[in-house]
């Protein structure tokens, strides 16, 4: 019985967290809509869905008796209805508090999943507290510390499943786990199609044999008897010359025999291909129709709309552009566009970072804008379309500031990414492609925001893992543009077939520009590079097997005065390969090589032919890279040289906590630097004094000199200037942060954010 119970309070609150989901994305677009102060009628509208969507929270609270949420509810209930009756009018305070009892919401509906925690009681009560004074007209500016704290990032997408099913319900409940196990075996089914087709192109070039061979041997057999013929009738008249008697069958009889029996059983052959052919033919044509219906159904129950992944997006970019004092509005239009499931998923951190991007470096803050006669209010942009190919195009665009390609350009030659030469032969789009190197970053300082420059590292191989491209655009004082375009599913692609070094390989037609044949005097060297003349423009030329450092062998092309050439493009760059061979193009059913083999160089994954055999599948922007690497090799390997050769480098940590001391010098020795450590700012001077160091940790609140004192001491020290500075400190504040950037720290680690990773990412960059 008690058991019987149990499952029914699981089935319970299982419905009851789908039900309390979709409150929750009421009240958070709601809230995001009344901030934009839109007119009194759709102002009375939103009121009054925000206060039913808590009263039915309310409810269902009560019935799965959690109090918390009922408790919370009530009082959030009170608010909306003061609103309602227009007794309260509404300000960035009351915003504040509204946002944080909705984040309140979320943690606690989170703590129902098994081994989440609770939040703590203070935080329940103090938003309570928070909502009372709004009743009564007294709302205090409470600090960010004090409350709740916005959350960091958007969460989760949650999408909504159908409730618990029964009998004469449309709609059942399916995991998505089972949903993509489904949708394995669906696809896996592809190869059964191909191999039938396979199978029956075989068929053919048979039949196609047998018609020949057919041919060829009553050729043989009329050519074979003649020949016989004239040869018995001239040994006849010999024989009768010399007076013998003739005896003996006609000419050719055993071999008529042998001709008629191979004609029988060669119809018989053929009338047996005839009837496989056909059988094979429809097989063929009845398989492939059900695996199409089949992965089309199941395409469509995994396809999800775009909106999914974009729930939590207005809140996040609410709060972290007050964060950062600015004030912006994100824009979303086809969300509507339905995508494969798991491309959604891969696409939540590229948009993430890419938005934060937008925030941080983009958008302006409102006095910054006013004056350069710019709304003080900043937009981000997302538009979703589908454009062909079965492609989906995502643009994230901002009207902020733009991109300085000369201070791109200045800090890829800072960071030895470029040489200044090389810098200096960049065209500004071309420029533009740098900040996607991983480390490379134009903010004074690292923060929890940005900074570390890997965020766009990480949008383009996310990107390029999905098969997709992306390309920027800016102007200055009119904003940038991040353009994405990846597939709708990813299970089949359409690819090229192409062979080099007698080893077969597939390029995605989607990189694939165009392909031509070209004469071999037409393939020129200039500084020692081989090159095409294409539409007026010089295109460098590599040939596919010295790119993949495979041998060509021995008589491969010779006495042809022709090559194959594929010119293949990503973003501005293009490079023409040449190839002994482009076979077809053709659908190819993509397979990856495991985690042990997930970054192997010039390999994205494998696909699978008709006849079995698994073809790799070249990365594109890999590939590009390796036509280039010559002009480049002596650099990395002086760099390599240096990280290997050089002497170890020293860092002095200033923390007064023993314990968050020992943890940071673990760190840091563990990583194979020195660490020296000071109790607080005075310690850490007198240190400086007597020893030198390639760089600071500092931790902010400190006795006798904090961290912002110790920063500016060094900053005022002729000698010690240059001297990195990571400031690591629980002080999470806007004003703290600014305050970090004014005394001139390189960094800004808040500890509620710590991790490992990210300080020796931090450290490795500024040192």
């Amino acid at each position: 019985m008690k058991q019987k119970e149990a499952d029914f309070r699981k089935r319970l609150l299982s419905t009851f967290k789908v039900e309390a989901q979709e409150h929750l994305k009421t009240i958070s677009s709601g809230l995001i809509d009344l901030e934009k102060r839109p007119p009194a009628e759709m102002q009375s509208q939103i009121v009054e869905t925000l206060f039913r969507a808590t009263h039915s929270l309310k409810g269902a609270a009560r019935a799965v008796n959690i109090p918390d949420i009922e408790t919370v509810c009530q009082s959030l209930e009170a608010v909306f209805s003061l609103l309602k009756n227009g007794s309260i009018a509404l300000s960035p305070e009351i915003f504040d508090t509204l946002y944080r009892t909705n984040d309140i919401f979320l943690k606690l509906l989170s703590s129902l999943e098994e081994g989440q925690a609770l939040p703590e009681k203070g935080h329940i009560s103090g938003i309570i507290q928070e909502l009372s004074w709004i009743e009564r007209g007294e709302l205090r500016n409470i600090a960010a510390e004090d409350s709740v704290r916005p959350l960091k990032t958007p969460p989760a997408p949650q999408h909504p499943a159908a409730p618990a099913p029964h009998i004469g319900m449309e709609t059942v409940r399916v995991s998505a786990a089972k949903l993509s196990s489904l949708l394995l075996e669906a696809e896996e089914m592809l190869s059964s199609k191909l191999i039938a087709g396979y199978l029956s192109a075989n068929l053919r070039d048979i039949t196609s044999m047998m018609n020949l061979l057919k041919k060829e041997c009553a050729k043989v057999y009329l050519e074979t008897l003649t020949e016989q013929g004239t040869l018995y009738q001239r040994g006849k008249e010999e024989r009768r010359g010399k007076g013998r008697q003739v005896k003996g069958k006609g000419p050719g009889t055993k071999l008529h025999q042998f001709f008629e029996w191979s004609q029988t059983h060669i119809k018989s052959i053929e009338g047996s291909l005839a009837g496989l052919t056909v059988s094979t033919r429809q097989f063929n044509r009845s398989l492939g129709k059900m695996v199409d219906n089949l992965l089309d159904d199941m395409k469509k129950i995994t396809m999800l709309p775009f909106s999914s992944l974009l729930e939590g997006f207005p809140l996040f970019v609410r709060n972290i552009s007050h964060e950062q004092g600015k004030d912006i509005d994100l824009v979303v239009h086809g969300e509507v566009m339905e995508i494969d499931r798991r491309i959604l998923e891969e696409m939540k951190d590229p948009l993430i970072h890419l938005i934060r991007n937008c925030v941080d470096h983009g958008i302006e803050k409102p006095e910054i804008r006013e004056a350069a006669n710019k709304p003080g209010k900043g937009i981000i942009k997302i538009d979703i379309s589908q454009t062909d190919g079965g492609k989906v195009e995502i643009v994230v665009s901002d009207d902020g500031t733009g991109i300085d390609t000369a201070k791109v350009k200045e800090t890829a030659v800072k960071n030895e990414i470029l040489s200044k030469a090389e810098a200096d032969g960049l065209s500004d789009q071309e420029s533009l492609y740098l900040i996607f190197n991983s480390g490379f970053s134009t903010s004074p300082i690292i923060t929890d925001i940005s900074g570390r420059g890997i965020g766009l590292a990480i949008v383009r191989e996310k990107v390029e893992r999905l098969g997709g491209t992306i390309s920027i655009e800016t102007g200055i004082n009119t904003g940038t543009s991040f353009r994405i375009v990846v597939p709708l599913s990813i299970a089949t692609f359409r690819g090229v077939l192409v062979r080099a070094a007698d080893q077969l390989f597939i390029l995605p037609t989607l990189n694939v520009e165009r392909v031509l044949r070209v004469k071999n005097d037409d393939i020129k060297t200039v500084e020692n590079r081989e090159t095409l003349e294409l539409n007026g423009r010089a295109v460098s030329f590599v040939r596919l097997n010295s790119v993949l450092e495979l041998p060509l062998k021995k008589g491969r092309g010779e006495g042809s005065r022709f090559t194959t050439v594929l010119v293949l493009c990503v973003a501005e760059k293009r490079i023409a390969f040449g190839v002994e061979e482009m076979l077809n193009e053709q659908e190819v059913i993509v397979k990856t090589l495991g985690n042990q083999l997930t970054r192997v160089r010039n390999i994205a994954g494998a696909a699978l032919l008709g006849s079995g055999k698994a073809v790799p599948i070249l990365n594109i922007h890999d590939l590009m890279k390796s036509a280039v690497k010559p002009a480049v090799s002596a650099r990395e390997d002086t760099v390599y040289e240096e990280e290997v050769t050089g002497e170890t480098k020293s860092i002095l940590i200033a923390e007064d906590s023993i314990t968050s001391r020992m943890l940071l010098k673990n760190i840091l020795e563990s990583a194979g630097y020195n660490v020296k450590t000071a109790v607080d700012g005075i310690d850490a001077i007198t240190a400086l004094k007597t020893q030198d160091f390639d760089l600071v940790v500092s931790d902010v609140e400190m006795p006798r000199m904090d961290g912002f004192d110790l920063t500016a001491k060094i900053r005022s020290d002729k000698k010690l200037t240059e001297l990195p500075v990571v400031l690591v400190t629980v002080l999470e504040r806007k004003e703290d942060r600014e305050k970090g950037i004014e005394v001139g720290a390189n960094a800004y680690i808040v500890k509620s954010s710590f991790n490992q990773s990210n300080l020796l990412e931090v450290v490795r960059r500024l040192i």
